[in-house]
């Protein structure tokens, strides 16, 4: 199969994608794995399977059991878990086509919470619901209800409303926008273990698979101490003009320098300092249009 093949509908709807990821390595390399593969097992893995992916501050804050009940709810169950560290260059290659218009000052906070210690905990997901009863694939269905970040009071409804998101940074979670964008970025997460995370995203729910998230969960939360993340004084609008460049000065001497504040404290500091900053140019590629259903197609 080519690469193109990969970003037909319903692996994707957006005619961006389709003209950018054919250029883009992760995804290149994704399509050779793809290829290899059983096109049931395929099928399975990309339009009935999705992944959700719980940031530092969902395991300091408590977040992940909380969140992966309310999946649950919703039917969403776990295949099974992996543990992913995400730097600051994983970072920009995951959300390469976003970040470019993000403030400095906000990547420099995101910065701090990805390095923070714990890792990115990444948890396969099936849509027992199934797109033939939704009308949508796994992928879309799960980044409707996640929720944005920015516009938290219009949908607390959302998974990270139920979560008590209060900071666009302190988010908690990622998830793909489609089965285009999951191909591309388990590519970018788990370079070493694609096949791996393939297998798991193809395979069947089972009371043992089922567990291991939470299990992985209360593992990390043994390891790292609980912190609040609400913010010291409630956030209002901005009400004078932005000095991207100082703020970015101020974000980036919370981490380099303690203040003689524990890190989680600076963390949020730094994330209420970049709250409500305006975008700094328009994303490569933004979310898939008609993101809220498709007719259900098969991929072939």
């Amino acid at each position: 199969m080519a690469v193109h093949s990969w970003l037909k509908p319903p692996c994707t709807h957006d005619p961006v994608r389709r003209t950018t990821y054919p250029d883009d390595v992760y995804f290149r390399e994704m399509a050779v794995v793809l290829d290899r593969r059983d096109p049931a097992e395929t099928d399975r893995a990309l339009l009935h399977s999705t992944f959700v992916m719980f940031k530092p501050d969902a395991v300091v804050g408590r977040r992940v059991e909380p969140a992966l009940a309310f999946l649950a709810g919703r039917g969403f169950e776990p295949l099974g878990a992996l543990a992913v560290r995400v730097d600051a260059r994983v970072c920009r290659e995951l959300w390469r086509y976003q970040i470019n218009a993000a403030p400095l000052a906000v990547i420099r906070a995101v910065d701090m919470i990805l390095e923070s210690g714990p890792p990115c905990l990444f948890v396969a997901l099936r849509d027992t619901w199934g797109p033939e009863r939704t009308g949508t694939t796994a992928a879309q269905r799960l980044a409707a209800l996640k929720g944005s970040s920015k516009n938290r009071a219009e949908q607390a409804d959302s998974l990270r409303g139920a979560l008590g998101c209060e900071l666009m940074c302190l988010n908690f979670l990622h998830s793909p926008d489609d089965p285009a964008d999951l191909i591309r970025e388990v590519g970018v997460l788990l370079p070493g273990r694609r096949e791996e995370a393939l297998t798991m995203l193809a395979g069947e729910v089972s009371s043992p698979r089922a567990a291991e998230p939470a299990a992985m969960a209360r593992r990390l939360y043994a390891a790292h101490p609980p912190h609040p993340l609400t913010p010291a004084a409630p956030i209002g609008p901005r009400r004078q003009p932005v000095d991207s460049t100082a703020l970015l000065t101020q974000v980036a001497e919370l981490a380099a320098d303690d203040h003689g504040l524990p890190l989680w404290d600076r963390i949020v500091i730094a994330a209420q300092l970049v709250e409500g900053l305006p975008s700094e140019g328009r994303p490569l590629i933004g979310a898939p249009p008609g993101t809220e259903r498709h007719r259900w197609q098969t991929t072939s």
